[in-house]
């Protein structure tokens, strides 16, 4: 979806619950916009605050729990004591998390084994459970290269 189609997207999703398009909702939407990867409530507003001053913590606390709430942007808790967020429209992704330094990354070039297992699984959890599956989550936890190396040289 294109940046543009995005917003009008969002909009149009925070007017049909009968609320306005604030300026910190939009400035906190558009610095999720421009990231690839998840950030926390402290890293978007270290993010926005040289160019929103008036912008506290508290009010990016209480837009990303609306926006969550919402369905407009997705939570992530990884153990590490805070929740990140992204936008929820982005392609769909798995998660490695590095347990050591909590990097996340994100990826979505899945091979066609990849693609194939995981459709066999759902189909299999749907004849099982009887339930008619609509998405999944999948988050590998390990040791990130930089922190393997780190290790290994102590």
């Amino acid at each position: 979806m294109e940046c543009s189609e995005r917003f009008d997207h969002i909009s149009k999703l925070i007017s049909d619950k009968g609320l306005r398009m604030t300026l910190p909702r939009k400035t906190i939407l558009d610095a999720l916009a421009d990231e690839d990867g998840y950030l926390s409530a402290e890293d978007l507003y270290h993010k926005i605050h040289p160019n929103q001053p008036g912008l506290g913590l508290a009010t990016v606390y209480r837009t990303l729990v609306l926006l969550s709430s919402l369905g407009i942007v997705t939570k992530l808790e990884i153990g590490e004591g805070k929740a990140r967020y992204e936008l929820a429209d982005t392609e769909h992704h798995h998660l490695i998390v590095c347990e050591r330094c909590h990097k996340v990354v994100k990826y979505s070039d899945f091979t066609t084994q990849e693609k194939d297992g995981f459709a066999a699984l759902e189909k299999l959890v749907e004849e099982t459970y009887h339930f008619s599956i609509k998405r999944h989550v999948v988050q590998y936890y390990g040791t990130c290269p930089e922190c393997l190396a780190e290790n290994n040289g102590e």
